[in-house]
């Protein structure tokens, strides 16, 4: 049975009469002004399901922008009736293609989440000029400083300056480092761009000698020396501009973000531990009795419960264990000095004294 149809070549926007017979096979088709055509069925795609009274359009993927529009609605009942891929709407090629694309979407995506919080962030912390590690660690410190003056004595800038010496004694490679105390109301240190390291009076009060405070100390100096803030700072921006790529806002959604950021926490236990490791090296080669960064743990998870858990130390943000690994496991990887190894006092007693007074 051949019928009419209207045949539209995709090279233009001329229409063809054309007459249109099926083998089961194939679909053949030619006009006046068309040579004869034959399209396979299993190659035709109907552009918009079949609808009773209304034209069929089909396409064929060896023709791609031809169209042909067929009005007989016995022909495209016997023509569907054989070839359910022509009832329009997804087909089993149209689901796996579908698939496929989702599948290596999210690869992709898997692939640049991966490049960003893990093969980036370092290099390029490395390749950053130092005059933009210096700029960015200033306002990094005014911004967690929030509008307080730093702590400041001439007999307290002495004493930090004689610790940061006593450690640097053993590790002469040392980074070049800046250490300020300021009353924030929490117990913590922490290190940001540029060696900017910041102490808070609280934690300054908890430290009963000054091994605890040169065990934190030697902990910071191990993030700067490893870059580690600038790292991070890398890090979050990519996962920032990922997470909003990928989920159309500004910020990205709560399972993107989610994702993103048990990704960067396992990033920042990875640097804490490394961090943790520097400090127990520099306090050996420096000869200060690392048993006080180990009793200064101790104090600390005393005053946090008493729990090592990861749950227990998210719970505690704002202090020095957020993010970091379980403080039991640290505090039995911290040994004393090997044997026949004399300790040397961080500080002396008038220098600790000086220094504990740094905020009044």
């Amino acid at each position: 049975m051949a019928v009419s149809a209207t045949y539209f070549d995709g090279q233009s926007a001329k229409s063809h009469e054309v007459h249109v017979s099926e083998d089961g096979q194939q679909l053949t088709f030619s006009g006046a002004d068309v040579a004869q055509v034959s399209w396979t069925i299993a190659g035709l795609h109907a552009i918009d399901p079949p609808s009773p009274g209304q034209p069929y359009r089909l396409t064929h993927e060896g023709a791609p922008g031809a169209r042909l529009i067929i009005r007989d609605q016995d022909f495209i009942t016997q023509l569907t009736a054989r070839s359910r891929h022509l009832h329009g709407g997804y087909t089993r090629k149209d689901i796996t293609q579908l698939l496929g694309w989702t599948l290596g979407g999210i690869a992709v995506f898997v692939l640049l989440g991966w490049i960003a919080v893990s093969v980036l962030p370092a290099p390029i912390a490395r390749a950053m000029p130092q005059s933009w590690r210096q700029s960015t660690g200033i306002e990094m410190e005014k911004a967690m400083a929030g509008g307080k003056v730093a702590c400041s004595t001439t007999a307290g800038d002495r004493a930090i300056g004689q610790l940061l010496a006593n450690l640097a004694e053993g590790v002469p490679d040392m980074p070049p480092v800046s250490v300020h105390v300021y009353d924030l109301g929490m117990l913590n240190a922490f290190a940001v761009n540029g060696g900017h390291i910041i102490v808070t009076k609280q934690l300054l009060d908890a430290a009963d000698r000054p091994e605890e405070l040169a065990g934190v100390l030697a902990h910071e100096i191990g993030h700067v020396a490893h870059l580690h803030p600038e790292a991070q700072m890398v890090r979050l921006a990519g996962v920032q501009i990922l997470s909003s790529t990928f989920s159309g806002t500004n910020g990205g959604n709560m399972s993107s973000n989610a994702i993103f950021i048990a990704t960067v926490l396992r990033h920042s236990r990875a640097a804490e531990e490394e961090a943790d490791a520097y400090a127990r090296d520099m306090l050996v080669k420096s000869q200060i009795d690392p048993m006080g960064f180990k009793t200064f743990f101790e104090k600390l998870l005393k005053l946090e419960g008493g729990s090592s858990s990861q749950f227990s130390a998210l719970k505690a943000l704002g202090s020095i264990f957020s993010t970091h690994p379980g403080t039991e496991e640290r505090i039995a990887k911290i040994k004393p000095l090997p044997e026949g190894v004399v300790a040397k006092p961080a500080l002396t007693p008038e220098e600790w004294q000086a220094l504990k007074k740094i905020c009044g």
